[in-house]
């Protein structure tokens, strides 16, 4: 698995994380920090708090990137997965480094926001001037006022350190939850693409096992077709040519038109009659303007065909009908049930790869089931 630094937010991200905890921290204090507010007072500090939102804004931009370096520092000694299973310890380690920091960092930032508006403020601001002796010496009553007032500003001064370190960590907090976001995407679209691999994988190996076996028997028929009848060994050359190009041509492809698959199907049924010898009839009932409109995946008819063959049994007097229709943006394949008496052994990939193919495919799901005694696959038709 990567490490943390393939998830670190980039600078807009911080940015707009930064505003983001900042609308909400801004008002507050400004709550916090003013009885009432007033056209003249806002034309007359607006820059102040130009200068702070600014300022103030950078800090947490600067304060995000801070705190992704302290939890990589972390990582060095924690799991790989750290980002999307962090255990107690280390998570409650990593808070308690970021409120110290945060705490430290607040500090530094007030002291310098002081100097900054005390510099800038000393030449006409009267509250740092030296009283004269003309103003008197203070009463009981003035220095209680004082000291109320001075007691006042220092609780709201603690308060709002609170508040900014509560914003510091409410920004360490997102940030760490987005990473960690990002992570589980890409491990899940990691995930995506090996379930895709592993079923293109599972079909090739079905496709590789399926041209040989019917290469086979395509053969072994025609050995004996020869010697019976010329003509119809010729034919029987001329599908095989084309439903084994067919095959080839397919197997690196995903999709292909439904009438390319019916005309597929077409060679490949007239060799399986010749084989069954009026034992297996399928019944085709698909418009052509409809054929060409849609799409599916490819071999997916001949697979259906040769698992309902070999499940199933047939005869002159009771042939297996298979019938391909369409019902909306659904292509059914339906046989009677006719279980062979001695079923051959089967792995059931054959059906399984199909239905996994096209979840790959497409949000609408393969449908298998029984009705009326029939057995049908649900094939959903890509547009």
């Amino acid at each position: 698995m990567d490490s943390p630094a393939g998830y670190s937010l980039t600078l807009t991200q911080k940015v707009r994380l930064a505003l983001s905890v900042f609308a909400i921290y801004w008002p507050i204090k400004l709550y916090i920090f003013f009885d009432h507010l007033t056209w003249e007072g806002v034309q007359r500090f607006w820059w102040v708090w130009l200068l702070e939102i600014t300022m103030t804004v950078l800090f947490f931009t600067a304060w995000l990137s801070l705190s992704e370096r302290l939890e990589r520092w972390f990582w060095g000694w924690s799991e790989s997965d750290f980002l999307v299973n962090i255990k107690l310890p280390a998570k409650l380690a990593t808070l308690l480094v970021a409120g110290a920091l945060a705490i430290v960092l607040n500090l530094a930032f007030y002291n310098l926001w002081v100097t900054v508006i005390g510099y800038m403020n000393r030449a006409d601001d009267p509250l740092h001037q030296v009283p004269s002796m003309k103003a008197g010496l203070a009463t009981p009553v003035d220095e209680r006022i004082t000291a109320l007032t001075k007691r006042a500003t220092q609780q709201r001064e603690r308060f709002n350190d609170g508040l900014t370190v509560m914003a510091m960590l409410s920004a360490f907090y997102l940030a760490a939850n987005l990473r960690g976001y990002k992570q589980l995407e890409e491990l899940r679209v990691k995930a995506e693409q090996l379930k895709r691999e592993a079923t293109q994988a599972q079909f090739a190996a079905l496709k590789n096992q399926v041209n040989p076996h019917f290469l086979f028997n395509s053969l072994s028929i025609l050995s004996s077709l020869v010697e019976v009848d010329t003509r119809l060994s010729v034919q029987f050359i001329n599908r095989l040519a084309k439903a084994y190009r067919y095959i080839l041509e397919q197997r690196d492809v995903e999709q292909v038109s439904l009438k390319t698959e019916l005309d597929f199907l077409e060679a490949y049924v007239f060799l399986l009659n010749i084989r069954f010898d009026g034992k297996l009839k399928i019944i085709t009932s698909v418009p052509s303007h409809e054929a060409t409109r849609y799409r599916i995946a490819p071999l997916t008819l001949q697979l259906l065909v040769e698992n309902a063959v070999k499940h199933n049994q047939m005869s002159i007097e009771d042939p297996l009908i298979i019938s391909i229709y369409k019902d909306a943006n659904t292509l059914l394949i339906a046989n009677p049930i006719q279980l062979r008496p001695q079923p051959e052994s089967s792995t059931g990939m054959g059906l399984q790869n199909i239905i996994n193919r096209y979840r790959l495919l497409t949000d609408r799901s393969v449908g298998v089931g029984e009705e009326g005694g029939s057995f049908i696959i649900k094939i959903p038709l890509l547009p």
